[in-house]
């Protein structure tokens, strides 16, 4: 099934209400979520939203949380975030990061009691239309063991990182210090596909290419990926007040996450005039991708360049999502009473 990203937004929207969550936080999770689909980061997609809505009717989230600041300064700022959902949660501190970086040139926020905060580049991509250069990190569900360990301690923990530019497009940065996400590992499972043996390691520390095997995800680049992982872990488990090793939330037992996030925001014309800034951002990117090709390479291309170029394509011609996961949706409608028993999705759609 074919999907707009008009029509993403809307039913993502809609079941997120119907589980529980404020209209407001309901809104910026269904834009996130459509942004990653459309481009092309399907982990953090309608896959990732089946798992908001989940913990939503158990409790692991919490849809109508008091977000509230614990300590501020003039250029930092933390949040306690309610265990609601850490996208709405990591978009409002980014916001008021934002605001504090305007003035002062650099601030920082973090953020305890938090959740899975979905695509990353959707907070950098924020800040680029901003003019604001996007420093982030979080702590997840545990899904990685330490380097030589088995025991998963540790999550994918994502770094983000957002340079705005002029004529050329922003260059993000959004990767997991794991080698993938363990959303392209729930993706294959869900299409029945073997995965890469780099991917995923079993409880013994074997390494599988059964998706339904694996127990602990393997670290990028090996024990330097380790690292960055948990200096994610310091920045915004540690610095933040939230949960970090054993004392994470279960996804297993649906528990509350406990997460948390840092969020660094710097303003380039406290350095230089922006256009002046944005102008020789634009040089730096043609001085790569101008630059001598190696045999059989079309085009370089910048962190972030092919994601959203596909946005481009997937904005006019909409994403294709598989049946298990349509199947998925139609389910979780007809449960929270959006749909009649047996309804297809496109009906659903129509309707809300």
């Amino acid at each position: 099934m074919r999907i707009s990203s008009h029509d993403e937004r809307r039913l993502s929207a809609a079941l997120l209400r119907a589980y529980g969550m404020c209209e407001g936080d309901a809104e910026t999770v269904a834009e996130a979520v459509t942004l990653s689909d459309m481009t092309g980061v399907y982990s953090h997609g309608l896959s990732r939203l089946t798992v908001y809505l989940r913990q939503l009717k158990c409790g692991a989230l919490n849809g109508t949380p008091d977000l509230r600041v614990l300590r501020e300064y003039e250029a930092a700022v933390s949040y306690d975030c309610d265990n609601g959902s850490g996208v709405a949660a990591a978009d409002r501190v980014f916001d008021d990061v934002a605001g504090r970086a305007k003035k002062y040139g650099i601030a920082i926020g973090t953020g305890m009691h938090s959740a899975n905060i979905g695509c990353g580049s959707y907070y950098a991509l924020k800040g680029a239309k901003r003019d604001l250069i996007t420093i982030m990190c979080c702590n997840t569900y545990l899904l990685m063991a330490p380097y030589g360990g088995v025991e998963p301690l540790l999550g994918t923990n994502p770094i983000v990182i957002g340079m705005p530019a002029g004529e050329e497009r922003p260059v993000i940065l959004d990767m997991a210090t794991t080698l993938v996400a363990m959303g392209k590992v729930a993706y294959a499972r869900r299409k029945n596909e073997s995965i890469p043996d780099t991917w995923g390691k079993d409880e013994n520390g074997a390494a599988v290419t059964d998706p339904n095997k694996v127990a602990t995800l393997q670290p990028m680049a090996g024990y330097k990926g380790y690292g960055l992982a948990v200096m994610v872990d310091m920045l915004s488990a540690v610095l933040s007040g939230a949960s970090f090793g054993r004392e994470v939330g279960s996804l297993q037992r649906m528990e509350p996450e406990n997460t948390g996030f840092c969020i660094i925001v710097i303003d380039p014309s406290k350095f230089m005039p922006i256009e002046e800034f944005k102008s020789r951002v634009d040089r730096y990117v043609r001085t790569m991708k101008d630059s001598r090709k190696a045999e059989g390479v079309e085009e370089i291309f910048m962190p972030g360049e092919i994601e959203q170029k596909q946005y481009d394509v997937s904005a006019k011609d909409g994403v294709e999502i598989g049946e298990a996961l349509v199947s998925e949706l139609e389910e979780l409608a007809e449960k929270a009473g959006l749909a009649e028993k047996g309804e297809r999705l496109q009906s659903i759609i129509e309707r809300i």
